[in-house]
């Protein structure tokens, strides 16, 4: 049996863009785009055997380069914000590019999930597996350094998507890509009365823009407490200024590493759970305060889907030392998706 499909769905600038999509014994399909090596569809099961997308996807394949959503997609060089778009150590001083109010975000207008990887498929009768590539040149988005960047797809009969990044570069850069998928276990509604768990005694407070104001504060009597689990909207409901100033949540939490899962998104009806292990010392729980069922995203609401964006914490140290990668040093990242239902 055949477990990976592949379908061309456009030809733009000389660029063949792709659909991959795999399917395992349970019922379960993920469907993967080359362009910006984005997770488009994770469908699962019902009781009826119909199938539900679990996360937030645009309404055709075409959409995802006409505006820019991070919908699925793998973002880097480096995910979330770089405070005055400044990089200084003791080798480099630079200055890129200031896409977000005073901030760099998202490696820039130009980053990861914007290009077209190159991609090879494998499969067993356990796994199907999908392994993307891309070239990301020296001076691209003007970070220093050419980065070979690998990122892996592996669909297993167990219901797990696992998630793998690798990258290597010839010269001293930033480097903390990640995927940026937006789960909703309740297809068609909000993400409100869905329980959310979190392996987190501490989370980061953020400034007026969004960058972490360096503090590390308990989640203790806050309404940041996922230790057990907690209904997203009592969170987002609450009056905590942070929450407020954000319109919900969009908060690094630092992880515990007290056991392998780190963090349990539930529907309300118990009837579907995901849990999410990884080996990054963070998740950024960021509940889609932004969507407002406008331009090519109008299927996806406020609070449509919550990120759990698993990767290392944003930092307001202009050194960002914790995400330089040295040359030829690999960088390795993995994050897996195991729903039950």
């Amino acid at each position: 049996m055949k477990h990976t499909l592949v379908n061309k769905y456009q030809t733009l600038d000389d660029k063949n863009y792709y659909r991959i999509s795999m399917f395992n014994k349970n019922g379960v399909q993920v469907d993967v785009l080359n362009y910006g090596a984005t997770l488009e569809h994770f469908f699962v099961p019902d009781r009826t055997s119909e199938k539900d997308n679990i996360i937030l996807s645009l309404e055709r394949p075409e959409y995802y380069d006409k505006e820019r959503n991070y919908l699925g997609g793998t973002v880097g060089r480096v995910i979330g914000r770089i405070a005055h778009g400044h990089w200084q150590d003791e080798d480099n001083t630079i200055q890129f590019e200031l896409n977000d109010g005073p901030n760099h975000a998202h490696g820039g207008s130009k980053g990861f999930d914007t290009q077209v990887f190159g991609f090879t498929i494998k499969e067993n009768e356990n796994c199907s597996i999908l392994k993307l590539h891309l070239l990301d040149p020296n001076n691209y988005n003007n970070y220093p350094g050419n980065l070979s960047i690998y990122v892996t797809y592996t669909l297993t009969n167990e219901n797990t998507l696992i998630y793998e990044i690798e990258a290597i570069s010839d010269k001293k850069t930033l480097c903390n890509p990640a995927n940026h998928s937006y789960f909703n276990l309740n297809s068609g509604k909000d993400i409100l009365d869905q329980y959310l768990t979190l392996d987190a005694d501490y989370y980061l407070p953020l400034d007026k823009n969004s960058i972490p104001t360096g503090e590390q504060k308990s989640v203790t009597n806050t309404p940041f407490d996922f230790r057990k689990p907690k209904l997203l909207g009592k969170a987002i409901t609450s009056l905590d200024s942070q929450i407020r100033e954000q319109l919900g949540l969009n908060h690094p939490f630092l992880l515990n590493r007290n056991n392998n899962i780190a963090a349990v998104l539930e529907s309300l009806d118990h009837q579907r759970r995901l849990s999410v292990e990884t080996t990054a010392p963070s998740i950024v729980v960021y509940t889609g305060n932004h969507f407002n069922n406008s331009g090519f995203a109008q299927n996806i609401g406020q609070y449509g889907g919550v990120a759990l964006e698993t990767q290392f914490p944003p930092s307001n140290d202009e050194s960002s030392s914790s995400i330089v990668l040295l040359p030829y040093q690999k960088f390795y990242s993995r994050t897996s998706w195991c729903i039950e239902f």
